[in-house]
């Protein structure tokens, strides 16, 4: 049986840091340590995990990736198993993870993550997203050995591939992102532990859910710029096609109707899309049902609906400015209030962007004109 260290990196949790320890040391699975890596931090965070029973290790490094690689190159044990601070595990949720590599011989795996609070508009949108991916999306990806991120939430790597990596990665905005496709990079087989659950809080303001929001997007241009060499293996491309693909669907399909509906042919389009929407709606609550029940799962559809329009945008706006603008974002850190830093764009691409402009133009008018 492989041994396990829990490792938590943390800023100002003080009001989750308790029960998240509390909740570690109740797992059916024996655990090493517990250690919690205080990063920066204002509160007592320190003070009520030592309380609690962890390791803590107080760093000024205000970088949760930077925070845990200052302990990782002591801890022996097989695997380490990392939560956010504002993370608690379910009872068998350890034991879970660890099947994973104990018994299918994966190298990682992460769990499935619900919100924490119990209603709210963006909290139930959440929660019909990630029960839908523990359904449908995740699974896929993890059948097809390309799961595009092993959450930073709830997550479980053999000790020895995480440090074959150099550790976790920094630089990124997304740095579970990062680490998950330096795994696929170097080879290892990465998992996906869909029965273990982990409970977060996530935001409930639209302010913080959209920063969030944007960090993610944000996190995934740049990755998939940084390891797009990696993208080309026939399994990364099933995988990040279909996101890419499933990402501007729904704008193209729109407009799509809404040409079909100006030109005379709306009631034909009514028909068939009225019955594909019956459908959509059908499958996604069923399968979202199987997770969180019948009743969840109805009243978080309108609001993941909204959301999934909205999120989408935000995703779209990423991915042109990182790769196209080359505008990067730098810095977040979400309820702790840092605030936000995108790079300038750089005088070489502000003047490349400006010739191509003037290029297109003149090829636009010159066809207009013909």
């Amino acid at each position: 049986m492989l041994s396990a260290t829990v490792l938590v990196p943390a800023h100002n949790e003080e009001t989750s840091i308790g029960e998240l320890i509390r909740a570690c040391r109740g797992q059916s699975y024996p655990l090493d340590e517990i250690v919690v890596v205080a990063d920066s931090c204002t509160d007592d965070t320190a003070g009520r995990a030592r309380a609690a029973g962890a390791r803590v290790v107080e760093v000024d490094c205000q970088d949760k990736a930077t925070a845990q690689n200052t302990v990782l190159w002591e801890i022996e044990s097989d695997v380490i198993i990392g939560f956010d601070g504002d993370t608690q595990p379910t009872p068998d949720c350890i034991e879970l993870l660890m099947a994973d590599l104990n018994e299918r011989g994966y190298d990682a795996t992460c769990a499935t993550i619900l919100p924490l609070q119990p209603r709210g508009f963006f909290i139930r949108a959440r929660r019909f997203s990630y029960s839908l991916g523990r359904r449908w999306w995740r699974l896929c990806q993890a059948e097809v050995g390309r799961i595009q991120v092993l959450t930073g939430a709830a997550y479980a790597f053999r000790t020895p591939v995480i440090k074959g990596v150099g550790g976790f990665p920094s630089g990124l905005i997304s740095a579970d992102m990062d680490a998950t496709w330096a795994m696929h990079a170097a080879g290892y087989k990465l998992g996906y532990a869909a029965k273990a659950i982990a409970l977060t809080v996530d935001p409930e303001s639209f302010s913080v859910w959209r920063a969030q929001m944007r960090r993610w997007a944000s996190g995934y241009a740049q990755n998939m710029a940084k390891y797009r060499r990696h993208v080309l293996h026939p399994r990364s491309l099933l995988v990040v096609g279909t996101a890419l693909f499933d990402l501007v669907s729904l704008f193209w399909s729109y407009a799509l109707f809404a040409y079909l509906f100006a030109t005379g042919h709306g009631d034909k389009v009514a028909a068939v899309y009225g019955i594909y929407f019956a459908i959509h709606i059908l499958v996604n609550i069923g399968l979202v049902a199987s997770v969180v029940g019948i009743r969840e799962a109805v009243l978080g559809f309108l609001p993941w609906l909204i959301v999934n329009w909205y999120t989408r945008w935000l995703y779209l706006a990423a991915l042109f400015r990182e790769w196209i603008l080359g505008r990067h974002y730098a810095s977040w850190t979400g309820r702790q209030g840092r605030a936000t830093v995108i790079t300038p764009m750089t005088s070489r691409r502000k003047l490349a962007l400006t010739a191509l402009t003037a290029v297109a133009a003149v090829f636009a008018t010159a066809a207009w004109l013909a």
